[in-house]
């Protein structure tokens, strides 16, 4: 069953039909086992080959299934070393000669292969693990949790310091570039986690998880660490807007010592995840505790009124002025009926002010559509429906809410436009999906067929927006698409987070906040991260190839893989070992990809963290001048002696490794190691 075919029916690959892989081997491949077992009543030896893992091998032999072979498993990161984990799980259980195979638990392991979390595929499309930047030839170990986070947080040393129980230091590096721990905690959308590579092996590291951990367990000695910095003359700052950009923008700039106040109209700070989030997703209590952190540096807090304008603020005295407003005007939903806008109902049925009944219709496919109807299921509407244009494979919330959705009860009317509201009915029309727009997904086209849903009330969860109405009345122009630049047209001025960007993540207004704060005070932030925060190279070693799942979070720390320190997908990945380690003088590894050796199947492009292709971006070691002419590659062609021919950019050139060349010194030091201690991997 390792090679079942399937046809390539929508030009994915340039073949009709290729060999399967991925998720669905397994329940195949053993569904078929089953069927044989039952047919010859166990009397027929099956040998098994079709996803076998460390996660199920011991039940396979268990049931009378061997010999087991492997594949797939060891084609992904971790490589040869997960056979070592599925030796010690079978080992110990006893060998018997063959007696039948176990046909009641073959079935049962088919059954349970269709609800299996390691077998179901996602309701949406797995998104890129990959990052924006090319791999270097030199030094590519890389975390692509911290590339994958807005403000680039130290991940892989705070979530080694938690390991070692080290809360304090931890919440001190966490705090270092996110003054929000709690919020980010909390509700996050971590896209960290989309990046982690322990998703090659079972599931991410639960890093917001463990953030909040170090949060709770970290805080009273933060606190108390704190001291109020010396003011610095000539600088203040005005921040309009006290949601999480604006006290993440406090926070950094009284951390600075630069006088701060934050002008926020409502009666109290915390912006959206305080006024609009639900309760049962984020309590007030959590982001009071964000709130003293920031007040800890002295920053002012005026809330209860609007802000001054721009031209009063600067007769105040205030020099830079940062306008931190959110997403709160709602985007137009041209319907007839009774229509309420997301933001603005969420924030009346928190504060109490709204009652919830009936029937309720939920337009959009955001997180904030997940939150209004999830708010509506658990407040006491008798039925929700969430209406989309699309399939749910295209909504862009986040996959973990809308399965949140799904388990509070709210049901999905994919594939559906509202057309008016009535007499307690939301009338619909059908939609088909046509070609791919440029965000990549498939544009609804209108069917002309249309369908009614019992709704006494719309909440309208699309398009929100900032109210331009702030930017004119302070001068502020605006891009085509109606936003401001991060520096606006008037002196001294800036934006950030949704006022910015249009609806943002917590982080992403973390990341604006950080670079207005660095605009103030004329130079980024500087620290120091604790030793304790790094590994061994060897600790991290002994990680790779081991599979296990979520615990306990406090044992997070045991399951990240500390990428920063070894990568090596590429080695692992590749079955022509054609990706190298080469162990340098200094003990560090350095890849170097081996030409004669790669048959170009792009395994370790699918693993490899950078927006590459190793086989074709790492540096290269060729065999004969013909294949080095034939490639593209940067690499080496050793001629001889000490000479060598090397093309970096460019048309090659020749060196002498023995007397004076205009070589990096990083690529010659590698060249040399190659020449010294690897001369097999070319003679």
């Amino acid at each position: 069953s390792n090679t079942f075919p399937v046809d390539t029916t929508r030009g994915e690959l340039p073949n009709n039909e290729m060999y399967m892989s991925g998720r669905s081997l397994f329940p195949l491949t053993i569904e078929m086992c089953h069927r044989i077992s039952r047919q010859f009543k166990g009397r027929m030896r099956i040998s098994f080959a079709g996803g076998a893992e460390f996660f199920n091998c011991d039940k396979l032999f268990a049931a009378g299934i061997w010999p087991i072979t492997v594949a797939t498993t060891i084609l992904k990161p971790g490589g040869y070393n997960r056979l070592y984990q599925m030796v010690e799980k079978v080992e110990p259980m006893a060998y018997k000669p063959f007696a039948g195979t176990d046909t009641q638990a073959i079935c049962d392991m088919s059954s349970a292969s269709h609800t299996d979390v390691h077998h179901v595929k996602p309701i949406k499309p797995l998104p890129s693990r990959k990052s924006e930047k090319n791999v270097p030839w030199i030094d590519c170990f890389t975390a692509p949790c911290k590339g994958g986070c807005p403000i680039a947080q130290d991940i892989p040393e705070y979530m080694e310091l938690c390991n070692k129980g080290l809360y304090g230091p931890a919440l001190k590096l966490i705090t270092e570039k996110n003054p929000l721990p709690f919020i980010t905690g909390t509700i996050c959308a971590h896209r960290c986690q989309t990046k982690c590579s322990r998703n090659f092996y079972d599931e991410s590291v639960r890093i917001r998880d463990t953030k909040l951990l170090a949060a709770q367990k970290g805080y009273n000695a933060l606190m108390a660490s704190i001291k109020r910095p010396a003011k610095v003359a000539g600088k203040r700052v005005a921040i309009i807007g006290g949601g999480p950009t604006g006290i993440a923008a406090a926070y950094f700039c009284g951390r600075a010592g630069i006088e701060t106040t934050i002008f926020e109209r409502e009666s109290c700070l915390g912006g959206v995840p305080r006024h609009v989030i639900p309760a049962f997703r984020i309590a007030n209590e959590v982001i009071e505790k964000d709130i003293a952190l920031m007040e800890r540096y002295g920053v002012e807090v005026r809330c209860g009124a609007p802000a001054p304008s721009v031209d009063e603020l600067k007769k105040m005295g205030y020099t830079h002025i940062l306008l931190a407003v959110g997403a709160w005007k709602p985007g137009k939903l041209d319907i007839a009926g009774d229509v309420a806008g997301a933001i603005q109902w969420m924030k009346g049925v928190k504060a109490g002010n709204i009652g919830v009944a009936g029937n309720i219709a939920v337009i959009g496919g955001g997180n904030t559509a997940m939150d209004a109807a999830r708010l509506a299921r658990r407040s006491g509407a008798e039925h929700v429906t969430l209406v989309y244009r699309r399939t749910r494979k295209y909504m862009p919330a986040d996959e973990h809410e809308l399965a949140l959705a799904l388990a509070d009860g709210v049901t999905f009317a994919e594939l559906a436009a509202p057309v008016k509201q009535a007499d307690g009915v939301l009338t619909c029309e059908k939609m088909v999906l046509g070609e791919a727009d440029a965000s990549g997904r498939r544009s609804p086209v209108g069917s002309g067929e249309f369908f009614d849903i019992p709704c006494d009330l719309v909440i309208s969860a699309v398009g929100e927006q900032v109210d331009d109405a702030l930017m004119a009345a302070n001068g502020i122009e605006l891009d085509k698409k109606g936003r401001p630049a991060f520096r606006t047209n008037v002196e001294g001025v800036y934006t950030a987070g949704d006022a910015k960007r249009g609806p943002a993540t917590v982080v992403e207004g973390i990341a604006d906040a950080a670079a207005f704060a660095e605009a103030v005070i004329g130079e980024a932030h500087t620290y120091d991260i604790p030793e304790q925060a790094y590994v061994t190279k060897a600790d991290a070693e002994a990680k790779k190839g081991i599979l296990t799942m979520s615990g306990c979070v406090c044992c997070e720390g045991e399951r990240c893989l500390q990428c920063a320190t070894v990568c090596e997908n590429c080695v692992d990945s590749c079955p022509n070992r054609a990706n190298v380690a080469i162990r340098m003088a200094d003990g560090s590894h350095q890849i170097v990809h081996v030409d004669k050796m790669c048959n170009e199947c792009g395994n370790c492009t699918q693993f490899c963290p950078y927006a590459s292709e190793p086989c074709h971006d790492k540096f290269t070691l060729f065999q004969t001048a013909e294949d080095m002419a034939d490639s593209h590659n940067a690499g080496v062609l050793f001629l001889g002696g000490g000479k060598v021919r090397v093309r970096t950019f460019g048309e090659p050139k020749d060196y002498d490794l023995d007397g004076k060349n205009d070589l990096p010194a990083d690529l010659e030091k590698l060249i040399v190691t190659i020449r010294d201690k690897y001369g097999y991997l070319y003679n």
